[in-house]
């Protein structure tokens, strides 16, 4: 049975089955993410295949800095890692051409004032989410939050017609995020204080100064709506197919790691 913990510890020993399920079962997370957010990729495959191999460098040095006190913390650092790299290979021109800069005061102010589930709502609506993926996620129907959309129908009435989970202005918005992940300081709720909040685990005493903070932080509502989003893509993302992910292993230094791995065994 491979836990999470067991998959990470194995993956950081370079061991080739370790791997095997890591890839399979963080493929298709990291694949819908970069349809989502770089809907211009031309090759995702690639993108995610050469960030894997990134992550296997210097004995996995990148690998072994990811958070693995609960899978969702480590799926944070790991599309953190993958958007780096998005951005790396973006055209910074990329986007729509009716969209104006993004930035940090913009969607502070169209967020502001609104009750959480709205600003959750509202800010991935602005990142490219569509209403029938919205509902998935935070199962209720958009039209809730349909009130707060209205701010969205000047500058940002490109995201409202949006038949299909894709982001409007991919290299703006991937920057964007990693402007608010940077400004999260000691003041901010640890992340795993908001997955116990979001699995219903805190009381209304530790629950509500949390979202107090949440509500006034666009830093914590990235992270926030990026917890939920990834929890939901982990049981729903569609698979890798079994070829992809061995062909995606025998790029790695799995294999030569094992086999190290068992000579050391065997010499002791």
């Amino acid at each position: 049975m491979w836990t999470f913990h067991k998959i990470i510890a194995g993956s950081e020993q370079g061991e080739a089955e370790a791997w095997r399920v890591f890839l399979t079962d963080y493929s298709p997370i990291a694949l819908t993410l970069v349809g989502i957010y770089m809907p211009g990729c031309v090759d995702p495959v690639n993108l995610w295949r050469e960030a894997v191999v990134s992550l296997c460098r210097e004995d996995f040095k990148v690998l072994r800095t990811f958070a693995r006190h609960s899978e969702r913390e480590f799926l944070l650092d790991l599309r953190s890692f993958l958007f780096e790299r998005g951005l790396e290979a973006l055209d910074p021109t990329m986007g729509s051409t009716d969209f104006s800069e993004l930035s940090v005061e913009k969607v502070s102010a169209l967020v502001k004032g609104l009750p959480l589930l709205h600003q959750e709502a509202l800010f991935l609506k602005l990142a490219g989410y569509s209403d029938p993926t919205l509902e998935q996620i935070f199962r209720i129907t958009p039209a809730v939050a349909q009130k707060s959309f209205e701010r969205l129908q000047s500058e940002y009435s490109a995201t409202l017609g949006n038949t299909r989970d894709a982001c409007r202005w991919p290299a703006a918005w991937l920057r964007l995020d990693s402007t608010l992940r940077a400004q999260r300081t000691d003041a901010c709720p640890a992340l795993r204080q908001f997955i116990r909040i979001q699995d219903g685990q805190v009381g209304w005493y530790d629950k509500e100064p949390a979202e107090k903070h949440l509500a006034e932080c666009l830093s914590c509502l990235e992270g926030w709506t990026a917890l939920r989003e990834v929890a939901y893509w982990r049981h729903t993302a569609k698979a890798l197919p079994g070829k992809e992910v061995e062909t995606m292993l025998q790029g790695l230094p799995v294999h030569a790691q094992s086999e190290k791995l068992k000579s050391k065994k065997g010499s002791g």
